[in-house]
């Protein structure tokens, strides 16, 4: 009689697991509103991955690049064109194409440009104002910061956190493979130009170097909340928390919770391009962070398996095939929910950002035949009280 009370709280016990899991991944968000901003035909509906937010003077700001080479600044409250940046690709103001942006102030802002050993910041005309150079850098100068879609120049206290992408070296075998026995995130100092590695490395494994591994796969998504940096790695599911002012670190395993199997993670090694997006494709993957300063929240996008997926040599159109949901951890790293899987082609979850309503995510996904060509289009996701 004994066993069978103790099998029969045991038993409730599961149940009552499952039944926590399943509210924590059902009903975290709601979608609360809508942004639309209007636009015209030198601004992409779609694909907006270099846009960044900030409050200003007049309230909420958006800022996205036009087809020009310009950076637009739509006020959000009144979704209208406040002013533009023209960005110069040559001359003494060049900076070639453009990739991750921040604002520093009111009237400048942080960019790199097509050198990946160059971050400058610039003034409201789009002038240099300072110029930073990774080339006397020992560690730095062969490696440089390229803008990718997942990845942020993040600006706090005159400084600039950036992932420093790694090495391409050859193994034994003549293999391909990128070093990341290494530290991930540099921080330049504005004011005395120098930059320095933060003690920040890749996942043990990722380092093996046996194999032809693509840095997007392991590229690190940073976000910033309270002089702490958190981030996360494509290929693993550890997330993790930084302190700027006292060094401390620590690390979470996070696996998805709509994982049907296993916890997602790249485990699988490949010599040709082609096996490398079908492995992207067919796994898990941890791809971006947001913070939630309004809500002190972290927001972690996970981008799940497809059997379907776009190939056309651009590691961007496997990832934006995917299905993806949404963990949701209080700044301890404590997790705190998971949405469901949202279906593919709903919404570009990496065009997103966070503001003072909520997460916004893109409706315009490129495969979406409903894509509205005349507006920017935001779904605003609210917490669940």
């Amino acid at each position: 009689m004994k066993y069978i009370y103790v099998i029969s709280v045991l038993s409730c016990f599961l149940l009552n697991c499952k039944q926590v899991e399943k509210e924590k991944r059902k009903d975290i968000f709601v979608i609360s509103d809508t942004l639309l901003i209007p636009v015209d035909n030198t601004v992409s509906a779609v694909g907006n991955y270099y846009n960044f937010n900030y409050k200003g003077k007049d309230g909420e700001v958006l800022v996205v690049p036009s087809l020009n080479n310009e950076l637009l600044f739509f006020n959000m409250g009144k979704s209208s064109l406040i002013k533009k940046i023209r960005l110069q690709e040559e001359g003494p103001d060049g900076i070639g194409t453009f990739g991750n942006v921040n604002i520093v102030s009111e009237d400048s802002i942080i960019i790199n440009g097509s050198n990946p050993l160059e971050t400058y910041i610039l003034d409201k005309r789009g002038s240099k104002l300072s110029t930073f150079s990774m080339a006397k850098n020992e560690d730095l100068k062969s490696r440089g910061i390229v803008g990718q879609p997942t990845t942020s120049l993040l600006w706090i206290d005159k400084k600039v956190i950036a992932f420093a992408q790694t090495n391409l070296l050859t193994n034994k075998l003549g293999e391909n493979y990128y070093q990341l026995n290494v530290k991930a995130l540099t921080a330049l100092n504005t004011e005395t130009s120098k930059y320095e590695m933060l003690p920040i490395k890749f996942p043990t494994n990722m380092s093996d170097g046996s194999g032809f591994w693509d840095v997007f796969h392991f590229t690190p998504s940073v976000a910033i909340l309270n002089k702490s940096l958190y981030y996360t790695f494509p290929g693993s599911d550890s997330l993790y928390s930084f302190n700027l002012i006292t060094n401390q670190r620590k690390q979470v395993s996070a696996s998805s919770i709509n994982l049907k199997e296993g916890n997602g993670v790249f485990e699988k090694n490949f010599t040709t391009i082609t096996e490398m997006f079908k492995i992207y494709a067919e796994n898990c993957s941890y791809v971006k962070i947001l913070s939630d300063r309004y809500n002190n929240r972290i927001y972690r996008i996970i981008a799940h398996p497809t059997d379907k997926w776009k190939n056309s040599g651009n590691m961007n159109d496997v990832l934006i095939s995917k299905p993806f949901s949404i963990q949701v951890f209080d700044t301890d790293l404590n997790f705190l929910g998971e949405s469901g899987i949202f279906p593919k082609n709903s919404f570009d979850a990496i065009d997103s950002f966070v503001a003072e309503k909520g997460l916004y995510i893109s409706n315009n996904h490129p495969s979406n035949p409903k894509v509205d060509e005349e507006h920017l289009s935001y779904s605003i996701f609210t917490l669940k009280k």
